[in-house]
């Protein structure tokens, strides 16, 4: 029956050696990698409700089972700002931006003055964090090359952002949280005191191996996450 149904065409999870059934509730970030050779990948994956898809690094794969639906986001932000500008509208006799220009979200027109100081002025500025999907900018601002960020945050090896939401009490299913976040190198109380204008009702503390924010909700990673890609992390 699996081998004339479409359900042959779903990863089933396991490993490349000891294949399991059922639907893989794991990330698939690195499975697909010298595990299903080339020609039987599958066609469909399950799909998984991710609320913050900006702070996931399976952003780029979330639409890897419907192409059309990938090609139609992208299509929706590029479709005026880009290619079909000379299509609609005359070119402007000094290049400059056509008025009903659309640009993505968190870019913003440079005025007048900062682009007549100079001619190597840039015609686009980026503020890092303006679009939210949680609601918060984030505390340190556009990345300064004079202010240097004093601690590092490095991803692990599937690429993932460091902080890990857990229960107090997991074996009783209680219903409190606390965020792990390691992998922080150089000044990790900097990066308390960063965290305590994230969140400031919160309890943390500070170890050599890690950062822990007590008493999180469970959208405490989406926050986390959307401001270390805010500071390019």
């Amino acid at each position: 029956m699996l081998r004339n149904s479409a359900v042959r065409w779903v990863w089933l999870g396991g490993s490349g050696s000891s294949p399991a059934l059922g639907l893989d509730l794991r990330s698939p970030a690195g499975q697909f990698v010298n595990v299903v050779p080339e020609g039987m990948q599958p066609r469909r994956m399950a799909g998984h409700f991710n609320p913050t898809p900006q702070a996931n690094s399976l952003a780029a794969t979330h639409y890897a089972h419907a192409p059309e639906l990938r090609h139609m986001a992208d299509g929706a932000a590029m479709s005026l700002s880009g290619q079909r500008i000379p299509l609609l509208k005359p070119t402007l006799s000094n290049g400059t931006a056509a008025a009903g220009e659309r640009l993505p979200p968190g870019v913003y027109h440079a005025s007048s003055g900062l682009s007549s100081a100079s001619p190597d002025a840039p015609a686009y500025y980026a503020v890092a964090g303006r679009d939210s999907a949680v609601g918060y900018a984030p505390p340190l601002g556009p990345a300064d090359p004079v202010d240097v960020i004093p601690f590092f945050v490095h991803r692990s090896s599937n690429g993932h952002l460091p902080g890990k939401v857990y229960s107090m009490n997991a074996k009783t299913l209680m219903p409190a949280f606390y965020m792990r976040i390691q992998n922080i190198e150089g000044d990790m109380f900097r990066f308390e005191e960063e965290l305590m204008k994230i969140f400031p009702t919160k309890k943390i503390f500070v170890r050599s191996h890690s950062v822990y924010v007590y008493n999180v909700n469970l959208d405490g990673r989406a926050v986390l996450h959307h401001w270390l890609l805010g500071l390019g992390f």
